[in-house]
């Protein structure tokens, strides 16, 4: 019975890797794909499916990003990442505008291939810059007021100034709040601008509207914004734990005895993100960062108020 199951898991591997080996060879047409991992006998039943389905999910959790796109599966990210600075990326950049001038041709058909594999090797830290940069060339700011469009490039200043700031806010409660941070960045997140910040204390990260701001005071003190927390991680448990579906800036850290999973996530909207998990009640436990997990505390508590 053991022989039976190691030739099963054998065969599984050497099908899953062949799939990634003709991705790496280009886009792949879906029959092809069936065709696959029902060795040349898909009779049109959903097991094929199925199956399919449980292969693309362990690529996933392996950090491999496939999508399916007009009947072709695209790899979007490798199994083998390459780190890439900002200045990288603004190099890639150029390239970029430099392929869209080129006539129609093999040369141009080459020069776009070579960019997509480049950018299909982005590691985690490459991706967020790439997506931050897309947002930010991406965003209609006709919706702000002029003043507004004055405070986003005060706030770019201020970033790369690198001083810290005594910032008057009202939150998402209307209470009007004084706060000494470090600026970061500006962060955009669909038609809303966000000034991120550290606070003094070094342990939270606020993202603060900027229509949101009431004042801000930049002092003769430099900032130290570097060792901040990039990452939120989280248990889920039960039947959450068996049924939850990765978002793609998310990746399986490890499967605890119990069945629960640990779930790294990096760069999706704080506020967003808190409201989510507040959904799965009892079957998810935020782990870190320390602040996320208190600011979990008093939504909780909030909201429990209401039944008082």
């Amino acid at each position: 019975m053991a022989k039976k199951l190691t030739e099963k898991y054998n065969d599984s591997c050497i099908k899953l890797f062949e799939f990634i080996k003709m991705l790496y060879a280009g886009d792949v047409e879906f029959k092809k794909v069936l065709d696959h991992f029902s060795d040349g006998n898909y009779d049109g039943t959903s097991n094929t499916h199925v199956t399919l389905n449980k292969y693309l999910n362990a690529m996933k959790i392996f950090g491999i990003k496939v999508k399916k796109i007009k009947k072709k599966y695209h790899m979007f990210s490798s199994l083998y990442k390459m780190k890439f600075d900002l200045d990288d990326l603004k190099s890639i950049h150029l390239l970029k505008e430099a392929c869209s001038v080129l006539p129609d041709g093999k040369n141009k058909t080459n020069f776009e291939t070579f960019i997509k594999n480049l950018e299909m090797r982005y590691d985690e830290s490459a991706q967020s810059m790439e997506q931050i940069a897309d947002n930010t060339q991406n965003l209609h700011l006709s919706f702000y007021h002029s003043e507004m469009v004055e405070q986003v490039k005060r706030c770019e200043k201020y970033c790369q100034d690198k001083q810290k700031l005594e910032i008057i806010f009202t939150n998402e409660k209307g209470e009007e709040l004084n706060l000494l941070c470090s600026p970061i960045e500006q962060i955009y997140q669909k038609r809303k601008i966000c000034l991120k910040v550290l606070g003094s204390n070094g342990s939270r990260v606020y993202e603060i509207p900027i229509e949101n701001i009431k004042s801000i005071k930049q002092l003769p003190v430099s900032s130290s914004s570097q060792a901040i927390p990039t990452t939120v991680v989280y248990r889920i448990k039960n039947r959450l734990a068996r049924n939850y579906k990765l978002r793609d800036w998310e990746r399986l850290d490890k499967i605890e005895a119990d069945g629960s999973r640990i779930i790294v996530n990096k760069n999706e909207d704080l506020n967003v993100l808190l409201k989510r998990l507040m959904r799965y009640g009892t079957e998810c436990e935020i782990c870190s960062p320390k602040f996320l997990k208190e600011e979990m505390i008093e939504r909780i508590n909030a909201t429990l108020q209401n039944y008082e």
